[in-house]
């Protein structure tokens, strides 16, 4: 897992109160605040990301409207199909809300269709991700005296 603070990768975490907010940090970065029980360890099986996310197309709206054409459905019956308010329905059509992941399944099994674009994820514990800022880049933390 990741240091909330310097952003390093460490199999072993502490959480550590910082100003009264408990993060993860390293070995090295729990000394600005107070160690708090003991550390938190990591599974390397959690610890890997997934290959792939995915996140809806920006275009699934025109998705959604034409395969409702094609199959010559209304928002009615698909809506008592797959077991949503009708009311609801004409909401995600119209794009008034953001479908959850339940109801873009049963539209895309449905209509034959594909809501989700796939964007491929680096593997974390192979490679870390650069372009990502932690706390610490942006955040300059002054030493107590003590």
């Amino acid at each position: 897992m990741n240091c909330e603070i310097c952003g390093a990768f460490e199999e072993t975490l502490f959480k550590t109160d910082i100003e009264g907010a408990v993060m993860n940090l390293c070995k090295n970065c729990s000394k600005y605040g107070k160690v708090i029980g003991s550390s938190v360890q990591v599974n390397n099986k959690v610890q890997r990301k997934a290959e792939s996310e995915s996140e809806l197309k920006y275009d699934y709206l025109n998705e959604i409207k034409n395969a409702l054409k094609e199959k010559g459905l209304s928002i009615e019956e698909v809506a008592e199909r797959i077991k949503c308010s009708p009311k609801d329905m004409k909401k995600i059509v119209n794009g008034e809300i953001l479908p959850d992941k339940n109801i873009t399944t049963k539209l895309e099994k449905l209509l034959n269709i594909s809501l989700y674009e796939v964007e491929l994820v680096s593997d974390s514990a192979s490679k870390r991700d650069t372009d990502n800022l932690s706390f610490g880049d942006v955040v300059y933390i002054k030493k107590s005296k003590k």
